[in-house]
């Protein structure tokens, strides 16, 4: 649904981010999230990946996931994607 929007040209805002619910087992999304937060650059960690704690990121970064973000139409497309934890203000 969103991506529909996104590819034709929408603006979506996305806010209260912090009430969105992972499906699944909770224990498992759990380990699977510390086993990703565990991976890092050896030589120099400050270098990246860079793992979001704030549940807005994480939703940026799932929907990241399932665009063409390379692109610079995919990159047009995060542009226009805002997405906030609570009410931002006006």
């Amino acid at each position: 649904m969103l991506n529909y929007r996104f590819l034709s040209g929408h603006k979506v805002v996305v806010v209260r981010c912090e009430g969105i619910n992972i499906s699944g087992n909770f224990y498992r999304n759990k380990l699977k999230y510390l086993a990703f937060l565990r991976k890092r650059m050896n030589t120099n960690p400050s270098r990246g990946p860079f793992h979001f704690r704030a549940p807005s990121r994480i939703f940026w970064r799932t929907v990241r996931g399932m665009l063409p973000h390379k692109t610079k139409r995919g990159q047009a497309v995060l542009d226009r994607l805002k997405v906030f934890d609570g009410i931002p203000p006006p």
